[in-house]
């Protein structure tokens, strides 16, 4: 049962999230527009190019945002990892590039752990639902893996896509998509609570699922602190919650950039 449950979450998200969206988005607008100061507000967040990035919620440690960033906005995650495996510690980094091409399209370069992944993944992802108030949203995607280590020489194609459902000061953001070449299903969701203003809560589920193989699965949890508009540092941990696993444990350091052209 522990080996199905992230698969069980992954696949309730996914499948609510067309019926849920249209709801939810039609909610969050009339809330909005009840308030003429939040309105205000979105639309002045909506004019910049960045918004205002004191008033966003963080981003999670892994997954991927369900929206492009806006065009002429950056957004760079680093990250320090130790993993452990058969009681010995391995050193590791990973990063995470996005920014917005266009008003509807965004490109996502990441690679979690680079020593370890054969494969870099570069993402293109298409806006094509936005709620009224710019905060939540529908965007199918299409990936490649590109390989960066001796040895590996196939590029794998992955398409699928990504959501999100968001106000000020709770963020959900979904993804999943497939892979042909390996028939591997890959999905993560991922919930942000700001705290204070400078305070989030991170947690985080991501699995995959090759067709001869059980189920992998990780559970992520860890704080985040804003220290001024362009830097985010976060503190987590990641432990696999199924039987299929790569590591036992791992603790995770993250600066998190932004900034704008």
């Amino acid at each position: 049962m522990s080996n199905r449950l992230p698969l069980l979450v992954l696949s309730s998200f996914i499948v609510l999230s067309p019926s849920i969206l249209p709801a939810y988005s039609q909610q969050m607008s009339k809330m909005n527009a009840d308030s003429s100061s939040v309105k205000n507000q979105r639309m002045k967040n909506m004019d910049s190019p960045m918004g205002n990035e004191e008033e966003e919620v963080a981003h999670p440690f892994y997954s991927h945002m369900g929206m492009p960033e806006a065009v002429g906005m950056y957004s760079l995650r680093l990250t320090a990892l130790s993993t452990q495996m058969d009681g010995k510690s391995k050193a590791d980094f990973g990063f995470h590039f996005e920014t917005g091409l266009s008003k509807i399209v965004g490109l996502h370069i990441r690679n979690d752990r680079f020593l370890f992944n054969a494969h870099t993944e570069i993402m293109f992802q298409f806006l094509v639902i936005k709620s009224k108030n710019g905060m939540n949203g529908f965007s199918p995607i299409i990936e490649f893996e590109i390989p960066t280590h001796k040895g590996e020489k196939y590029i794998n194609t992955l398409v699928g896509f990504s959501t999100t459902f968001s106000n000020s000061q709770v963020a959900f953001n979904q993804v999943f998509h497939y892979s042909p070449r390996e028939d591997m299903f890959e999905g993560s969701v991922a919930l942000v609570y700001k705290m204070s203003k400078r305070i989030y809560l991170v947690a985080e589920i991501q699995g995959e699922k090759m067709a001869s193989e059980k189920i992998a699965s990780n559970m992520v949890g860890g704080v985040k602190v804003r220290l001024n508009k362009y830097l985010i540092l976060g503190l987590g941990y990641q432990q696999p919650i199924s039987g299929v696993r790569d590591f036992s444990s791992q603790y995770i350091f993250q600066p998190d950039l932004m900034f704008k052209k």
